[in-house]
């Protein structure tokens, strides 16, 4: 009985000592980033038959989360992946001045591997709720669409802490569609409190 007490006291101030050592290694973040995006032109299936698409635009995104140790955390995300411009033919019909913008709310899971006091690189996975909304003329016509949907979210990136509560981060994300995947490669700052 004794031992039995000795080993529930002892299991009890290691699991105390494991949560204070979580709980000092938490924190919360918030920051920003921008960059270049890159949207696949399958993402204009179903707007033109046949044409030109540019899926490159600037991107840009608005991310807060928790980190619950060193290692791992959540993260939740407004992004904005910009615009793909698109022009040519449907069904013979002549399209101009396309243009999709695709945005949408990312949830991740992050982990981290802190390789000294300032550099760490993470990976992360997540759900992306997107919103694609397109608009051109057709044939003389204005033409306007709206899709959704959510699909998966990678990423990989490395940080480096300028102080305990300010950094900056280098990563790149993709984000899956219905039809078309869009990356994103983007630098931003981190304020962890």
């Amino acid at each position: 009985m004794t031992t039995t007490r000795t080993a529930l006291a002892c299991s009890a101030l290691a699991l105390a000592g494991w949560l204070a050592a979580t709980q000092a290694s938490a924190q919360g973040f918030v920051g920003g980033s921008i960059g270049q995006s890159d949207i696949d032109e399958e993402i204009t299936t179903g707007l033109i038959t046949s044409g030109t698409v540019d899926g490159k635009d600037t991107g840009w995104k608005i991310f807060g989360g928790y980190m619950f140790n060193r290692h791992f955390g959540v993260e939740a995300a407004y992004v904005n992946l910009g615009e793909v411009s698109y022009s040519g033919t449907f069904s013979g019909f002549p399209v101009t001045g396309g243009k999709v913008e695709l945005t949408g709310f990312n949830i991740a899971a992050l982990g981290s591997y802190p390789i000294n006091e300032q550099f760490s690189v993470f990976g992360k996975i997540g759900l992306f709720m997107w919103e694609a909304e397109a608009s051109d003329t057709t044939a003389g016509l204005p033409f306007s669409a709206t899709a959704d949907g959510t699909d998966v979210s990678f990423g990989v990136g490395v940080s480096y802490n300028f102080a305990r509560n300010f950094g900056v981060r280098a990563e790149w994300e993709l984000f899956k569609t219905d039809d078309a995947d869009a990356a994103l490669l983007s630098v931003g700052a981190v304020f962890r409190f």
